[in-house]
Formats: C-alpha cells, structure tokens, sequence
C-alpha cells in the first residue's frame, strides 16, 4: 500500500496491507486553528440553494456585516439567479442518491460531457460526467 507516493514498509513487512489515512500525521483533526478562526471572524453561516437540490439551511457562507466593504455581491450589485433544474434532469435526485445517471431521461441521449444539460454533468467530477467516464457503454 502507498502513503503519500511512498510505500508503507511497516504494511509489507507484517504483510497486513491496509488503506491508511496518512492526513492526520500533517493536520491535526481541529485543522488549522488560524485558518479556522479567521474564517469563523469573517463569514457566518447562510441558508444556500445548491444547484439541482435548492435551499439547505445553513449550508453555506456568507460575508458578515462588519465586512460588508468586501462583500462582492454588494460592490458590484450583482443580484443572485434562480438556478432551475434544466426540464427533463434528473440530478436533484442523483445528487440525493434517489437515481442513478442511467435513469436520467436525458442522460446520453441529449446529456453528454460534451454537451452537457445538467450541473451533474457538467465538470469532470459531475456525478454523471464521472459516471459516463468510468461505466462507459455498459449502463447506457
């Protein structure tokens, strides 16, 4: 087994080869208490829409009030869309595990990486993108 690119000569030597998370000799499970600290003094949490899924509470961030002069969306007056599920995608469903890219309507018909419809397509590490990639014309 390899740690980091290197092998775990512990593993070979008592021939009990095992995934081990190697994270934890860096990073202690608090994190990095500045980082986080600072994060904390800065954003708050906010109830956000995730593309396919919509609005979960407290799900993500927002510039507190203090830092205002920062905040972007307010610098710029840039108003926030509706993000709607494009007719037909099924993502909200395969994002909360309900479906699978195969029982998608759209998927591989008129849903591919190279023209995708839906956020789950979109990037290469999109549910459906991934799926597309690594299952090939086996589910199809």
């Amino acid at each position: 087994m390899t740690t980091e690119g290197h092998i775990d000569v512990g593993q070979i030597e008592n021939g009990t080869p095992e995934l081990e998370n190697a994270y934890k000799r860096a990073v202690s499970f608090d994190g990095n208490e500045k980082a986080v600290r600072i994060m904390n003094d800065v954003f708050e949490p906010a109830d956000v829409a995730w593309r396919g899924i919509g609005i979960i509470p407290g799900s993500g961030l927002k510039i507190r009030d203090e830092f205002s002069d920062y905040d972007a969306m307010k610098k710029f007056e840039i108003s926030e869309k509706d993000s709607k599920e494009p007719k037909g995608c099924s993502c909200g469903e395969i994002l909360t595990g309900l479906k699978t890219p195969v029982e998608c309507p759209l998927y591989k018909k008129i849903c591919t990486p190279v023209d995708p419809i839906g956020p789950c397509m979109v990037s290469s590490e999109g549910t459906c993108a991934a799926y597309y990639k690594y299952h090939g014309d086996d589910h199809a």
